[in-house]
């Protein structure tokens, strides 16, 4: 499988993992190619993959518009180190579901755990990442990022 053609069936698969996880509106926006290997966020998570298909996905987004996913998922409001850990979970939810999305699109891959990360982070051993930016309603911006190995 080309290499376009695995990171059109993952964004595919990304889009749905987006709307079945999330319980608000989304608006998916037109996918773009990330500047460069630096991700500014205040609040993210970190996912790898392995299998057929190595590489990263990051989920990025300010503590505001996680803590808001959470208080619609949850009905409370989450701070602190529930906010780290809600973090993580959401960025392996949205993982988990991706891959087993894209194992109906033919891709055979796994994830590994969820690492949450905070501020200006630079990773050096991937490639541009495709960036996917998503409003979602009542909750605010966040954006989805995946990086393919070679």
């Amino acid at each position: 499988m080309s290499q376009s053609s695995m990171i059109t069936k993952l964004l595919n698969s990304a889009i749905h993992s987006i709307k079945a996880v999330i319980p608000l509106e989304v608006e998916i926006k037109k996918p773009i190619l990330a500047p460069k290997n630096e991700v500014s966020t205040h609040l993210g998570v970190l996912i790898g993959m392995t299998g057929e298909c190595k590489g990263h996905l990051i989920l990025k987004a300010s503590p505001g518009t996680f803590g808001n996913i959470a208080n619609s998922m949850f009905g409370m409001i989450v701070e602190g180190e529930m906010l780290f850990s809600f973090t993580g979970e959401l960025g392996n939810m949205l993982a988990g579901n991706m891959t087993t999305y894209a194992s109906e699109q033919g891709i055979i891959m796994d994830i590994t755990p969820p690492t949450v990360i905070e501020g200006n982070t630079t990773f050096h051993n991937v490639k541009t990442p495709v960036e996917l930016p998503i409003h979602v309603a009542g909750a605010g911006e966040m954006s989805f990022l995946l990086s393919i190995a070679e």
